[in-house]
């Protein structure tokens, strides 16, 4: 088989998300009362697999197996129980149990070396003399403050010429971000070989604390001076600086606090001290002085408490402000993005912020959840500041910047949770990751008599499937859905699961084709596979009718169809992602995850459509053709050991050989074109007897077929039509005998995430945060996210999908 062409570059690799034994054990036992699920649980990396697929971070492709390669963990999701016909089954692979390569990974050369795509529309390489980031005075105070010459925390003097003035720029995303970054490169770098002795970045550190002390004071009017947003934008841009070019050990030197006397453990205590404040404002608070604490913790202690308590919107100072916070707390945790494993490295700020912080977590996933649900834009400058006019009449942003980022403080809160909840289990005690923790204790507003993580489901529910299209809302959704049982009970209980559904099965639908986003198609049809597990919402799904209940839905290009229940558009959506996927990206993930949520929904189906009855049959008969090939080629070459591509398409045939016998087996009365279907192409399935491992699923299917062609042949028409011979099949249905068919437990499939998701999370989400361009990150630089290469060089078509979600 072909792979897909060279314009198809998102590439990454997925979660580890179902759980399988390495070595699967099956009994036949007697048919329990409720239907057996299967845990899937991902095999560890074989030692046989080729040395050059071993460090790759995406699935495998079909064709780079060998007969080297672990066949095992390239298979398909198996029940505990099964009949005799399926406990023959290989057990189902978890792809990205692998360290291989993508399932498009052939339209590139194996280990090349690759690089993330910045989009030239948004970002333009300038010279160092065009770039004009800094006024010339803002310029010479940075090269005093840079030098070698020590400045001492007390001299209010400079550090008032440093920090007054006027405001630094704000950084948007794109260009700003570059510029920003190429005008302070060399700055850095006079400061890290002068801070050892002029400890200049110690003490710029205790300005912005201490005007974070100011700041938090009951006396705050709403509007944030100069002073504060300078120093708090310079630590920003020098911490950035740092990480990406310093060692754990270098980065450690630079925030060793100069400690006195013994002094305060926390902010908060040093805030609710009666300390009155000095009339000079660059006088340090002797509380900061005196803290025992070192300066990262402080930093990160002073950022959380703006993030808890500051109003963004008490002004437009208050909003940039707070911004800043939130890109300054990304920063921080950028140490992770320098190192070639999410697991493994120096990630000092991260190390600090579990270990020290692990109380502050709920109240912190509480508000930057609240600020996402809130949605709140900067509200209208301040005219009555000096600083703020100069800054907007004169600043460099362009209008296309600005509408780039429309609500950066909601959409830097929740992308910043997303984060800090995808972090490996090394930073967290044995009780996981407290930020996944948190985002499980969050509780609706409505019926809850704990206060504490209370959040309205509702507006967050309505936040969700407005941005649905957006990476990261489909990621938090997920979280959200393996983590809160309230909230996915909350979604799973509406009356109108088509507002969710429908933009994730456009999403599914367009994606597949062209330049598919891998990365989102495996979280959203992790979130199917979820919400599959829920027989009320199967069977809800099934009574909500497309041009009856919700409008036509245009994306469906396939055929104009008259009238299809969602679950049907479920059904239909499926079964062309696994032909075209089988036929182009060859992404073992892919088509897994569609034939678990295929079985889940099996059992339900009722009123099936003509034409989804047609593309179940149609895809049986080409998966079939396909294994018979394979079959053929094998029994060729003699030898024991069977080709991947046979075993795979082999399971293929079982598995949808189960999804029909469910659907007869539970749902035959309610499914007469179903049946029709197998008419038409009973000699197809007759073909399937003679092998043993299909024949007693192909038993129950020939009985159906038996029964109603001679219910059809004793009719004795001459040239029936559809409508007659229908007709024919829902009479004939009426009298079919209850227990004829062989009855076996449903096949039912169960997401389970593994220990090691992120591997695949936290580079995701980096490539995200990577791709806003709220920081420029040096591409060669950024090891953790260099196998998602994601082209943005062409913005996202997010406003057609939009209108799916607007017309239901």
């Amino acid at each position: 088989m072909s792979s897909t062409t060279g314009d198809s570059k998102p590439i990454a690799r997925p979660p580890q998300l179902y759980k399988i034994p390495t070595h699967a054990t099956y009994q036949v036992t007697s048919p329990p009362t409720s239907a057996s699920t299967s845990t899937l649980k991902g095999p560890t990396l074989s030692h046989t697999q080729t040395p050059s697929l071993l460090n790759r971070k995406v699935p495998l492709p079909l064709e780079l197996a060998t007969k080297d390669t672990d066949h095992s963990t390239l298979l398909f999701p198996q029940p505990s129980i099964t009949s005799p016909a399926t406990a023959g089954l290989h057990p189902f692979l978890s792809p990205y149990g692998l360290n291989t390569t993508s399932p498009s990974s052939s339209r590139r050369a194996s280990g090349s070396t690759t690089q993330l795509a910045i989009p030239t529309s948004i970002v333009q390489h300038k010279s160092l003399t065009e770039i004009t980031v800094f006024t010339s005075e803002q310029y010479r105070s940075l090269k005093h403050f840079c030098s070698d010459k020590p400045i001492a925390f007390d001299d209010n003097e400079t550090w008032e010429s440093i920090l007054c003035g006027q405001k630094f720029p704000v950084i948007d995303p794109g260009q700003d971000a570059f510029d920003i970054d190429m005008a302070t490169v060399s700055l850095a770098i006079e400061l890290v070989s002068n801070n050892r002795k002029t400890k200049n970045f110690n003490a710029l550190l205790q300005h912005m604390l201490n005007q974070i002390y100011r700041l938090l004071n009951q006396d705050f009017t709403g509007e944030v001076p100069v002073e504060a947003y300078n120093s708090l934008f310079l630590v920003h841009i020098f911490v950035k600086q740092f990480i990406c070019s310093l060692t754990g050990d270098e980065i450690h030197s630079h925030f060793e606090a100069r400690h006195n006397a013994g002094g305060f453990e926390s902010f908060e205590d040093g805030l609710d001290s009666s300390f009155e404040q000095d009339i000079n404002k660059f006088s340090i608070d002797p509380r900061i002085l005196h803290d025992l604490r070192s300066m990262a913790e402080q930093l990160i202690d002073a950022l959380i408490s703006v993030i808890l308590r500051l109003d963004p919107v008490a002004s437009a100072t208050a909003y940039e402000y707070y911004q800043e916070c939130l890109n300054t707390f990304m920063i921080l945790v950028s140490t992770q993005l320098h190192q070639l494993s999410a697991s493994r490295g120096d990630n000092y700020f991260l190390a600090i912020l579990f270990s020290k912080f692990s109380h502050l977590i709920n109240d912190l996933t509480n508000r930057l959840v609240t600020n996402l649900i809130e949605q709140k834009s900067m509200p209208p400058v301040s005219t009555n500041v000096v600083y703020n006019a100069y800054s907007y009449l004169f600043s460099s942003k362009s209008p296309t910047a600005l509408s780039l980022d429309p609500h950066p403080v909601p959409e830097r809160s929740f992308i910043l949770l997303l984060l800090l909840a995808v972090q490996p289990g090394e930073f967290c005690g044995k009780g996981g990751n407290e930020f996944r923790n948190a985002i499980a204790k969050l509780k609706d507003e409505l019926g809850s008599k704990d206060q504490s993580s209370v959040i309205s489901f509702r507006l967050l529910y309505r936040v969700i499937y407005q941005q649905l299209p957006s990476e990261e809302i489909c990621l938090l959704f997920y979280l959200l859905m393996i983590e809160n049982n309230e909230f996915k009970a909350y979604v799973l209980s509406r009356s109108d699961p088509e507002i969710f559904l429908l933009p994730i099965l456009r999403l599914l639908y367009e994606a597949i084709e062209g330049k598919p986003n891998y990365p989102q198609i495996y979280i959203l049809l992790a979130i199917l596979l979820i919400f599959s597990e829920d027989n009320v919402f199967n069977e809800n799904i099934q009574k909500v009718l497309c041009q009856q209940q919700i409008p036509y839905q245009s994306w469906l290009t396939e055929r104009l169809l008259k009238q299809i229940s969602l679950g049907g558009l479920v059904y239909l959506v499926l079964i062309r992602m696994i032909q075209l996927n089988l036929t182009s990206h060859r992404d073992v993930y892919i088509h897994t995850h569609c034939i678990a949520i295929l079985a889940n929904i099996a059992s339900t189906v009722t009123d099936i459509q003509p034409y989804v009855a047609q593309r179940i049959v149609n895809l049986f008969d080409i998966v079939t053709k396909k294994y018979q090939k394979l079959r053929t080629r094998a029994q060729e070459a003699d030898n024991d050991d069977n080709p991947v591509d046979y075993i795979i398409y082999s399971d293929l045939v079982c598995l949808i050989l189960e999804i029909i016998n469910s659907i007869l087996t539970r749902r035959l009365a309610q499914n007469p074109q179903l049946i029709y279907s197998l008419l038409h192409k009973k000699d197809m399935f007759l073909r399937f007897q003679k092998y043993k491992r299909f024949s007693e699923l192909i038993d129950n299917i020939d009985n159906v077929i038996s029964y109603f062609h001679i219910r059809i042949a004793e009719a004795n028409l001459r040239a029936p039509s559809t409508e007659e011979v229908t007709e024919i099949i829902q009479t004939a249905t009426r009298t079919w005998p209850p227990g004829r068919l062989k009855d076996s437990p449903d096949l039912k499939f169960k997401y389970s995430e593994g220990s090691d998701s992120h591997e695949f999370f936290c580079p995701y989400v980096w490539s995200i945060i990577y791709r806003r361009m709220w920081t420029y990150w040096d591409e060669e630089k950024a090891r953790i996210i260099r196998d998602y290469i994601i082209s943005i060089d062409e913005p996202d078509e997010v406003d057609d999908i939009s209108s799916t979600i607007s017309n239901v």
